[in-house]
């Protein structure tokens, strides 16, 4: 489908600016470490960076990870349900989340327009922007909430449509590749 194609183009995309924040994360630990027994100063502005950057890679690897089912499943417990329970739960947790990470958009909008407006930055050694990493949670937020909305769509339609409904039902091992 078109809509998995943009969605895993996108994916891609934060994955990459994720991974750039753990290696943000990485470089300036590792400098910061160096510094402090080498010269024994610490890295100027080096937890104000971390700080920065801590979620920028937390939420770049969302959508990547919803898209690829590698997240944290009760596996135990919906193995043991017989197929319509496991749409059921299935349909419910999807639209929890579309409520949660919805709700995640909504309230950020305003609070990453607020940071961009003023130029907000940490208060500490150096002044580093906390925009980008408040700009990215709602973004990410809001294609996790597409993404889940997209996979909801998917399971009513497969529901409704097919006419073997357990082979909707949660099976991780065939959307692990």
């Amino acid at each position: 489908m078109k809509t998995d194609k943009v969605m895993n183009r996108l994916s891609w995309i934060f994955t990459i600016i994720g991974a750039a924040g753990i290696l943000i994360i990485f470089v300036v630990t590792v400098a910061d470490v160096i510094m402090n027994k080498i010269f024994n100063s610490p890295f100027p502005g080096a937890t104000e960076i971390i700080t920065s950057a801590m979620p920028i890679s937390v939420f770049g690897f969302l959508l990547a990870t919803q898209i690829k089912k590698r997240h944290i499943a009760i596996d135990v417990i919906l193995s043991r349900l017989n197929g319509k329970w496991q749409i059921v739960l299935k349909f419910l947790a999807q639209g929890i989340g579309i409520y949660l990470f919805g709700l995640l958009t909504y309230l950020n909008i305003p609070l990453a327009i607020y940071s961009y407006k003023i130029g907000d930055h940490t208060g500490g050694n150096i002044a580093v922007p906390l925009y980008p990493a408040k700009i990215i949670i709602p973004l990410a937020t809001s294609l996790i909430t597409i993404q889940l909305f997209i996979e909801l769509c998917k399971g009513v339609y497969a529901v409704f449509l097919r006419s073997d409904p357990d082979s909707v039902a949660v099976d991780r091992k065939s959307t692990e590749s």
